[in-house]
């Protein structure tokens, strides 16, 4: 479902190159939400963080480029409209050690 929706807005037929950036914006929200398990509300940030993913595809390692006058920065953190809509399912990290032993 999740590919087919990302296969949609890329317009990106590479099946196993989808889903390795939905693997990897799945990996990157959860560190960053301090979370196990990808909640269903979280399923359209995913996407979004996907597709900024394949965005970056080819310019991995770079800070910024310029050239001919025109000058490009990149940046390797979520962007911040996504970082501020996830922030409402960040667990704190002392919530997550105290409460380990109960679940």
């Amino acid at each position: 479902m999740q590919i087919d929706k990302l296969k949609a807005r890329l317009n990106e037929k590479d099946t196993t190159l989808l889903e390795q950036l939905l693997e990897d914006a799945e990996a990157e929200i959860l560190d960053y939400c301090n979370r196990d398990v990808l909640l269903p509300r979280m399923l359209g940030l995913q996407r979004e963080l996907a597709i900024v993913y394949h965005t970056r595809l080819g310019s991995e390692g770079e800070a910024s480029r310029s050239e001919g006058g025109v000058s490009v920065s990149y940046s390797t953190d979520i962007p911040e409209n996504i970082k501020r809509r996830l922030k409402s399912f960040r667990r704190l990290k002392a919530v997550r050690l105290a409460n380990e032993d109960k679940e």
